[in-house]
């Protein structure tokens, strides 16, 4: 497999963007965050007084590796920690990724609750300045899900977990 582009498109990426620094565990809890690419977390949910959730980070790390897309079920923890949500947000590719159309941006997520979760998320990319809503599908429990975005994405904001479909 040819890494080589894959790594040249990350170091230039993040020579070019302020990194965003996580909040050490436990100290924030909140019902949107922001985090820059090259981020994998493990977030806990903490029932608020409107019904959904906010959460905090209970665990944080740079993740500086290029995703092979196809690849991608050993990313997340061999043994999920219970009731957490497991995100890998980074560059990914298809096939060896000799083409520059073979890379994306990827978030990857593991619901470790028992019950669906659904969520919002917007995104920064380098050319905007505001936050833009994105879709993105429900969390179901213990499966692990995948976003794919064909362009370059600096920050992803997690936003408003519930447990029913029904925006807030």
């Amino acid at each position: 497999m040819n890494i080589l582009p894959c790594l040249l498109a990350f170091v230039l990426f993040c020579a070019g963007t302020p990194k965003l620094t996580a909040q050490s565990p436990a100290d924030t809890v909140a019902n949107a965050m922001a985090f820059g690419l090259g981020s994998k977390m493990t977030l806990k949910l903490v029932k608020n007084t409107s019904g959904s959730y906010d959460y905090r980070v209970i665990q944080y790390e740079e993740f500086t590796d290029c995703i092979r897309i196809q690849d991608t079920n050993t990313l997340l923890s061999a043994v999920p920690q219970k009731e957490t949500i497991e995100v890998i947000f980074a560059i990914g590719h298809y096939r060896d990724g000799n083409d520059k159309d073979d890379y994306k941006t990827v978030m990857i997520s593991r619901n470790n609750y028992c019950f669906p979760l659904y969520y919002d998320a917007a995104f920064q990319t380098p050319d905007e300045e505001q936050l833009q809503q994105t879709t993105v599908k429900p969390l179901l429990p213990g499966t692990q899900h995948m976003e794919l975005w064909p362009f370059l994405i600096d920050y992803m904001a997690l936003i408003n977990y519930r447990a029913s479909g029904e925006t807030q």
